[in-house]
């Protein structure tokens, strides 16, 4: 086939979309990105960069552009409404475990340190870019018109403009994401040095010797949990707060300070406390789902959907901005087979849907049960949830865990994935007749090899797998 060059089209500039544009531009493919709106920016407030996406923002460089605003912390503490804990997680030992760290960062010092690489790569960003269209050519590429008439024509475009994507429902027109239940949440940062300088919440960031504490507290309870962690330096207290309404919530609300405040009566006073110090401003957020779609391409198969555009989910494990990073590596691993002229791009796009769709399908089951979990009835399903991890609480670590951020195979599937090499493993199955990569004497693959074995080793003592030739 020869290698080849390729013009790629990204539509949307938020965190999936940059972290996509990053990784293929680094491949060699050249990228244009077009953005909406008329600046670059992300709303909300903080996220979680856990393992499965720490490792991807080490490999592009985009940790050291971010700096001390990446925050680490050291424990995650599961509690009842009332402060009681009752689940644990150390997360020194996931850190050690897997082999990255578990960050905790503001979405606008993430957007920002995203776009600063995937500049300095050679990405071009175009703002004020909304796309109106787009329409199949004749020789295999796609045409894109902005709403301002400016014309684009790329070999492949790549829709991640969130929920309400143009993309998308130029593919699949029906799609409407929705919310599966009436939990939504509101987000708010209160400065962490007025958390500690109010006695009855100085010890949810100071230990008793003044010391600085950084960790991550869950209250949860049937109407609502508040989930809490330091961003921005540890300069700022972030929390999002889940609750219930009825009819659902299908768009962001802007909300009176006044009701949040009054949402968390009966919870622990300390982050009470707390939530009576969220200034003015708050908004209600939506918890929308999209699909499982049955595919997330063009017939063509030279327009795909990423990020949540094409599987958005619930918050309560953190991988929604997770999912669409890791959707962007994948792909652009495949996007280098294609600039090394050993794929077709329409092959690329079927070993990323085969790879991602169901990864994808699993995050969403997960998160929704996370947050099912965290919002059980006061009784017999409380007790049951607790119990399971009630050995956390000793130090011990269990085999099993309703506590998702410390259950050991939830952690092992969510975080400690590797989309770059589960990518490989896929591209390697397709180049195989679609038959797995073994080795001839054993049968093992490449995937259990480095499941079960070679997770541990250092390069040179791994099991080689040595298929036929």
């Amino acid at each position: 086939m020869g290698s080849q060059n390729l013009d790629i089209g990204i539509v949307g500039a938020g965190i999936g979309g940059v972290m996509a544009a990053i990784a293929i531009a680094h491949a060699g493919g050249k990228v244009t990105i077009l953005e909406a709106a008329s600046q670059l920016g992300e709303i909300g407030a903080g996220i979680q960069m856990t393992p499965n996406v720490a490792r991807l923002l080490i490999r592009y460089g985009v940790d050291k552009v971010i700096g001390p605003n990446l925050v680490r912390f050291t424990e995650v503490n599961l509690r009842r409404k009332d402060g009681t804990p009752v689940g644990y997680t150390k997360v020194q030992r996931i850190e050690k475990t897997l082999g990255f760290p578990w960050w905790l960062v503001h979405r606008h010092h993430l957007h920002n340190g995203l776009v600063e690489v995937a500049r300095q790569q050679g990405v071009k960003i175009l703002i004020d870019s909304r796309v109106a269209s787009l329409e199949q050519c004749d020789d295999a590429k796609v045409s894109v018109t902005t709403e301002k008439e400016k014309h684009f024509t790329f070999d492949l475009l790549i829709g991640a403009d969130g929920v309400q994507s143009i993309v998308r429902r130029t593919l699949f027109p029906d799609v409407k994401p929705r919310p599966p239940t009436g939990n939504c949440a509101y987000r708010a940062i209160v400065p962490y040095d007025e958390v500690a300088a109010d006695p009855l919440t100085r010890e949810l960031v100071e230990d008793q010797h003044g010391n600085r504490r950084s960790t991550m507290e869950v209250w949860m309870a049937p109407t609502g949990y508040i989930i809490s962690y330091p961003i921005s330096d540890g300069k700022d207290f972030n929390m999002v707060l889940s609750h219930f309404r009825d009819p659902k919530v299908g768009q962001v609300q802007e909300v009176d300070v006044q009701e949040v405040r009054d949402e968390y009566g009966g919870y622990d006073p300390r982050i009470r406390r707390v939530v009576e110090m969220i200034p003015p401003g708050t908004s209600r957020w939506p918890l929308l789902v999209t699909g499982p779609l049955d595919s997330w391409s063009s017939k063509e198969r030279n327009v795909v959907l990423m990020g949540d555009a094409a599987h958005s989910m619930t918050n309560h494990m953190a991988q929604g901005a997770a999912t669409s990073m890791e959707d962007g590596a994948f792909l652009a691993r495949c996007l280098t087979q294609v600039l090394a002229g050993r794929l077709a791009i329409t092959d690329a796009v079927s070993i990323y849907e085969r790879g991602r769709m169901p990864k994808s399908a699993y995050k969403q089951q997960v998160s929704y049960l996370n947050g099912w979990l965290w919002h059980l009835p006061d009784g017999a399903a409380q007790d049951a949830r607790d119990q399971s991890m009630a050995c956390e609480l000793r130090g011990e670590v269990p085999i099993r865990s309703a506590n998702l951020y410390g259950d050991p195979s939830t952690v092992l599937e969510c975080y400690g994935y590797d989309a770059e090499m589960h990518a490989d493993e896929e591209i390697g199955t397709w180049l195989n007749g679609g038959n797995p990569v073994r080795d001839n004497a054993t049968t093992v693959t490449t995937a259990e090899a480095q499941k079960i074995a070679n997770w541990l080793l250092p390069s040179a003592e791994q099991f080689e797998v040595r298929p036929k030739l």
